[in-house]
């Protein structure tokens, strides 16, 4: 199985902390947040090109698939602030050649959080040394 969740998970929290220092940031489906700007980072969706796979079922290459939420709750700002998040979130998705398929508002349950949404896709095959899965090579679909 092809996995870069972690990889991915890593480099928006870097990138998203370093620019919103006390942003929370998730790796899962946020419910409620104590605190706020928040930011969510999800693998949907992990299918394998099985045209690509060996004899043996070994995947080559792996389609992947995200979801960003980002949440603020300040008055007036909400929306400039998300905005401002996402710029962050897709320059450090797009480094990592994750092509974003949609953004777009949501509301939330709480009408006084702003909710902004995001989709990715990538394309991932493992890097092998010796048999050793070492990386992974990310491809734009």
């Amino acid at each position: 199985m092809i996995d870069i969740e972690s990889k991915v998970f890593d480099t928006v929290f870097n990138a998203v902390t370093a620019a919103f220092p006390g942003i929370r940031v998730d790796a899962g489906y946020v419910e409620s947040s104590a605190t706020f700007p928040a930011v969510s980072v999800i693998e949907t969706n992990s299918i394998p090109v099985s045209s690509t796979n060996t004899d043996d079922c070994a995947e080559n290459y792996t389609r992947l698939f995200y979801e960003v939420n980002i949440y603020s709750d300040k008055q007036n700002t909400a929306k400039s602030e998300a905005r401002a998040i996402a710029k962050v979130v897709d320059e450090a998705m797009q480094s990592l050649k994750c092509y974003r398929t949609m953004m777009h508002q949501l509301p939330n349950q709480d009408r006084t959080i702003f909710r902004l949404y995001m989709r990715y896709e990538v394309i991932a095959r493992p890097i092998k040394e010796d048999g050793i899965i070492t990386g992974y090579q990310l491809y734009r679909r």
